[in-house]
């Protein structure tokens, strides 16, 4: 199949990525993941992944809006809208029905998390809505249809992935979210990606693996 074969690069480095988090899980015992990350630590990283985790909200639709637009238009804009409803209510649906805790309240009165390094600014989410990351869910459809969508050019294509992969990271730095959170949010990402991706090759842009040459 022409998808796969153009994407091959994208899915190897994405599988690679989430048997790196399950190989984790099955190593590690819950919550280990922030005292491996602790003494990484430094003020380049706190801002860095401060900064990279917005890309898992609103600035991730702007960005795909001005990838879209200029190419199709209307078309481009329902593509953005397909995405603007799919992720937040994929999200809302699963947070609502698995209810993990988050870090902040699993770890509530563990004296050896609060002793970890917290970035100043950011607020420690302690409610029941840790599973999946919503911003690594986020980062991963938009970002993986944008890199669906862009063809003979690999290198962007992985820098889009990797985009992804760097929101799902920050979202463990920042102490917001546990490993089981971020793989699941990168599958449910990327899934929801392919599902929009193949939706617009047969409705919104029919033809669409003709179109993948103005990538």
């Amino acid at each position: 199949m022409l998808f796969l074969k153009d994407k091959l690069l994208f899915f190897s480095v994405f599988l690679f990525w989430e048997f790196f988090l399950i190989s984790f899980l099955l190593i590690y015992p819950k919550g280990e993941e922030f005292f491996f990350l602790d003494p990484f630590h430094n003020a380049y990283f706190d801002i860095f992944f401060k900064m990279i985790t917005f890309l898992g909200d609103w600035p991730a639709y702007l960005i795909a809006f001005c990838y879209f637009f200029p190419k199709y238009k209307l078309k481009g804009i329902l593509l953005v809208c397909a995405l603007s409803i799919l992720v937040p209510l994929s999200s809302h649906l699963t947070k609502s029905y698995f209810k993990h805790p988050r870090p902040g309240l699993y770890f509530k009165n563990k004296m050896e998390f609060q002793e970890l390094h917290h970035i100043e600014g950011v607020k420690l989410h302690e409610g029941l809505s840790s599973f999946p990351s919503g911003h690594t869910l986020s980062a991963f459809a938009v970002f993986s249809l944008l890199a669906f969508f862009t063809r003979n050019k690999w290198l962007l294509t992985l820098s889009f992935l990797m985009i992804a992969i760097g929101v799902g990271i920050s979202r463990i730095y920042l102490l917001q979210h546990f490993v089981e959170d971020v793989l699941f949010g990168a599958f449910l990402g990327v899934l929801l990606a392919l599902i929009i991706y193949f939706f617009s090759a047969l409705i919104i842009l029919p033809g669409a693996q003709s179109f993948q040459g103005k990538g």
